[in-house]
């Protein structure tokens, strides 16, 4: 109902008399809704701003699989990186998958992890959100036997750190797993799919006594940055 401006004016006089706290209640009691609805706008175009002027354009998606860089190799291996692709800090990184474990023979207590690993480097291949894996000699042999990893001789070219291992074309291991047959029989390949970087710069103190090796996933979306990844671990250009 539309008020008088007789009415109007007794009503802002009223407002004028009243206590702070009075004020207070009679503004939420009748303007509850609108402020509602004015304080989450503000949020979300908070967020988005947030987001906005957060967010990082990823160089190279990485996978550490078995293996943990300590505080200072894991920043020459993300920031480092980013910073010798000459690219801006603010805006560009290397994205990790981290703490990634990957095991045939996982024991009960580290079953599920593996498994939950094994499923997240499986999205991340089919998304096209992993480029690169550093493991160990393990998870090389797992993510090799997949195919997963690129034969590196065609794109990165003839290098003694090359490392030849197993590619499993086709195999009855389903069949063995549901006791269908007794023998595991398999068609496999050879590809040279890794370096050696155990004795890279970048890892020094790091790795001890066990090799560790970087390999390119076979079906990047950023492969020039992927092998410019593999030259700069092997060559430890910090």
């Amino acid at each position: 109902m539309k008020l008088s401006p007789q009415e109007r004016a007794a009503n802002r006089a009223a407002f004028r008399s009243m206590s702070l706290a009075q004020k207070a209640d009679y503004i939420f009691a009748y303007y509850k809704l609108p402020l509602v609805l004015a304080l989450v706008a503000i949020v979300a175009l908070g967020s988005v701003a947030h987001r906005a002027l957060t967010h990082k354009e990823a160089l190279l998606y990485a996978a550490f699989a078995n293996v943990v860089p300590p505080d200072a190799v894991d920043e020459a291996l993300t920031t480092g990186f980013v910073l010798q692709h000459g690219a801006d800090l603010a805006r560009n990184e290397v994205s990790c998958y981290r703490e990634l474990y990957l095991s045939s023979e996982a024991s009960v207590a580290d079953h599920q992890y593996a498994y939950a690993s094994r499923l997240k480097v499986m999205a991340a291949v089919e998304g096209q959100q992993l480029d690169v894996a550093l493991m160990n000699q393990e998870a090389y042999d797992l993510l090799s036997a997949s195919g997963f990893l690129l034969d590196l001789r065609q794109t990165y070219g003839d290098d003694p750190s090359l490392q030849t291992n197993t590619v499993v074309l086709d195999s009855n291991q389903v069949e063995v797993d549901l006791g269908e047959a007794e023998t595991y029989e398999a068609k496999t390949m050879d590809a040279a799919n890794a370096l050696d970087v155990t004795q890279s710069p970048l890892l020094q103190g790091f790795s001890g006594d066990e090799p560790i090796y970087l390999g390119v996933i076979a079906n990047t979306d950023h492969m020039d940055a992927a092998l410019a990844y593999l030259r700069y671990v092997a060559q430890g250009q910090r």
